[in-house]
């Protein structure tokens, strides 16, 4: 064997391709071309176990006689080149993947024994549908008039309360009810073949469900969700670890009802799932409250100008509110203007994407404002909605694209993204729960993202934007790069302060959406910043002449402090290797003011407005100006981590794989926020936050009541003076 080929190490896209083909000869090829040993093992287990294709979800002989016979070449190769024990290794992820398998395989087989599968297919789908559309119609009539009730609303956190005291997050309701809607179409897809040759759900002629047939098709609902958390177990388990644990008999958890005989339970929780999880909620939080300044600030609402006429594309007009929020979010995310940038990820530029979605909302409010519930499920003709999106700006084949780009396909991942379904006839149908509530930034986002569409300008914008930012706050902040001994040594930005350096790597990549695989892969990019900007360390302080002889930064008997400094909401407590991880938005906030304050919109009665209310509940520094002492303190626990922390419990959700069979997975729970929860995070008084809150509001509701009595005062004026200037009976 060449000396060259026993360096060479085992590629992941090597793996994917022999697991997507289960070809056997040519992946022994490929694996005998270098020097197989433990570390090339243990890299090959790990690629099985997170590929998704290796996973048999549905029953499929062809394919299942395919991968045996992948196994059993593979583990002839693994037992002749490390031995017994590599053998074994193999088939304990074997063994996983077929425990995977089973619970989905149960699944299928409880849904083709109910009463739903009995009905016609296209029932099914029309019934499903219906019943998405009745649920959401009633949750938004409950958010309505829970938050009527309120004088204080945190959009973030709000939950609904039941007249029995219990309570439930909105969000968390409507994001189950388009992934159930989701997978009852995927799965009515899968089972009556209604996927077209580019992988598109293409639905039959739908007829309208009766009450009969809506009540038994929930039986496929209630297997749809089972799916989408088995689902959820299936991606952590493989990515994360953790141990799915079987039972049966007399071994049966307490959490099995009765009449089980068989339970699995998955209760492992990472800390790059709960850094992951709190990311994805900040960034959530974040649009939410920007959005509310913008409408506070901006008076954006007024401003916009619909779909009924044509429109230019941003900066010149805007269909809505929300559009013109998305497109500054993604600018500040970005670290560029969106308006100016010509890229075309998917094929449309990032205005256009967000056109689209602006678009989609506000047609879907104009109909489900007609219609009622009947508006939440509407059929257009693909030409009809193509005109619309043309008339606001997605020119030249745009609106072609739009369209295809989020419609329904086998590989989707949920309704919110991919909101149109495609009929036999060549018509649309779309999904209103996955569209009204729809952010367009994170809509785009999460649809590139998916696609796993590269965003060229992104890292280089960021890298400037934060350069920027710390030369702003009166640093010498300096970008440096330079090769000594054939190793290149490139840093972002170099901060002097006082006694420290800081090591400054910016990163811009895509949140996981929640999903647990995009989570994984986002973890593997921050270990390699981490290991990155370690190395760029220890080159500051070896090569320190060149330092400053480059930049004028003296790095000599400084404490140096690598930070990785992510574009969007990631950060993690305390230091990894030294290494600490945090965010752009949280580390502008801390230069910015001294202050953290908890943010109370508050509903004007008579008025369809809001104001806001800032209560200062911790202070960052220690003194009048930030220190590098108050920097590191934060970075070693960030508040926003804290108050994530102090809002979020592990809960445990029971569902049924089966008549007989049941399956109970740990998850993260978010706590409402008020004011004296944030307050206890902080350390704060909460009686005096309660105190300050209260104020405001009376204030608030006592300038309201002179608004009217002025109101009222002056229109009694306004009468009395035209009644003076009418000639009167006799005069006239």
């Amino acid at each position: 064997m060449p000396a060259s080929a026993q360096k060479e190490r085992l590629k992941e896209k090597d793996v994917a391709k022999a697991l997507k083909s289960f070809d056997w000869p040519w992946f022994e090829r490929r694996l005998s071309s270098f020097d197989f040993d433990t570390d090339a093992l243990s890299e090959l287990l790990g690629h099985i176990r997170r590929s998704g294709d290796f996973v048999i979800r549905r029953p499929n002989a062809g394919r299942d006689a395919a991968r045996a016979a992948f196994v059993d070449g593979l583990a002839v190769f693994l037992g002749e080149r490390l031995g017994a024990g590599a053998f074994e290794s193999l088939h304990a992820e074997i063994d996983l993947t077929r425990r995977i398998e089973s619970g989905y395989h149960e699944i299928l087989r409880t849904q083709e024994a109910t009463v739903a599968a009995k009905l016609l297919p296209e029932v099914q789908a029309s019934a499903a549908l219906s019943r998405a559309a009745h649920t959401y119609d009633q949750l938004a009539n409950e958010l309505l008039s829970s938050g009527r009730r309120r004088s204080q609303l945190t959009l973030q956190s709000f939950r609904i309360k039941r007249p029995d005291g219990s309570s439930f997050s909105p969000d968390s309701v409507l994001s189950a009810l388009v992934d159930i809607a989701t997978r009852t179409m995927l799965l009515l897809g899968y089972g009556h073949g209604w996927f077209d040759a580019e992988q598109f759900l293409v639905l039959p002629e739908l007829t309208k469900a009766t009450d009969d047939e809506i009540f038994k098709a929930g039986l496929t609902d209630v297997l749809a969700a089972s799916w989408r958390h088995w689902e959820n177990i299936d991606q952590r388990c493989r990515h994360f670890g953790g141990e799915l644990a079987t039972f049966a008999g007399t071994d049966l958890p307490d959490w099995a009802p009765a009449g089980a005989e068989r339970a699995v339970q998955y209760d492992w929780i990472s800390e790059a799932e709960l850094f992951d999880h709190f990311a994805n909620h900040r960034l959530n939080d974040r649009m939410v409250q920007t959005f509310q300044e913008m409408l506070l600030k901006t008076g954006a609402q007024s401003r916009a100008s619909g779909i009924a006429g044509p429109l230019d594309l941003p900066p010149g007009a805007f269909v809505s509110a929300e559009e013109a929020h998305a497109d500054v979010s993604l600018s500040e995310i970005l670290g560029y203007q969106i308006v100016d940038d010509l890229e075309r990820p998917g094929g449309l530029r990032l205005v256009e994407w967000v056109r689209g979605y602006a678009t989609l909302r506000q047609f879907m409010e104009d109909r489900y404002a007609r219609g009622g519930r009947d508006g939440l499920c509407v059929t257009v003709s693909r030409d009809d909605l193509v005109a619309v999106l043309d008339r606001v700006g997605l020119k030249d084949g745009a609106a072609q694209t739009f369209v295809d780009n989020v419609s329904l396909r086998a590989s989707s991942r949920d309704l919110f993204d991919h909101p149109a379904i495609r009929l036999e006839n060549g018509s649309l149908l779309l999904f209103g729960p996955g569209i009204l509530d729809t952010d367009p930034a994170r809509a785009t986002l999460s649809s590139i993202g998916h696609r796993r569409e590269p965003l060229e300008r992104k890292g280089e914008a960021f890298e400037s934007e934060m350069l920027r930012f710390l030369q702003k706050q009166g640093f010498g902040a300096q970008t440096l790069k330079f090769k000594v001994g054939g190793e290149e040594y490139q840093y972002d930005a170099l901060v002097p302060w006082g006694d420290h350096v800081f090591v400054v790597e910016c990163k811009n990549k895509t949140l996981s959406g929640f999903n647990a695989s995009s989570a994984y892969y986002f973890a593997l990019e921050m270990t390699s910043a981490i290991k990155q900007v370690r190395r760029l360390a220890e080159g500051l302080q070896i090569h320190a002449d060149t330092v400053l002889k480059r930049v004028g930064i003296d790095v000599t008997g400084k404490t140096i402090v690598p930070c990785v400094v992510n574009s969007l909401p990631y950060a993690m407590s305390g230091s990894r290797e030294g290494v600490f991880v945090t965010d752009a938005s949280g580390l502008q906030r801390f230069f910015q003011e001294p202050y953290l304050h908890i943010n109370r919109p508050h509903a004007l009665k008579r008025k369809a407005a809001t104001v806001l209310h800032r209560i200062a509940v911790k202070k960052l520094w220690e003194g009048e100006r930030p220190t590098p002492a108050d920097l590191l303190r934060y970075l070693e626990d960030p508040p926003q981590l804290q108050l994530a922390r102090a809002h979020v419990e592990v809960g445990r959700h029971g569902f049924a794989l089966g008549n007989r069979s049941f399956a109970a997975v740990s998850h993260l729970v978010y706590k409402e926020m008020t004011d004296a929860s944030v307050s206890k995070a902080f350390g704060a008084d909460g009686r005096s936050v309660r105190r300050d809150g209260r104020m405001f509001t009376r204030a608030v509701r006592a300038a309201e009541r002179q608004e009217e009595v002025r109101t009222i005062r002056d229109a009694d004026r306004a009468w009395r003076a035209k009644q003076r200037r009418k000639p009167t009976e006799f005069a006239r």
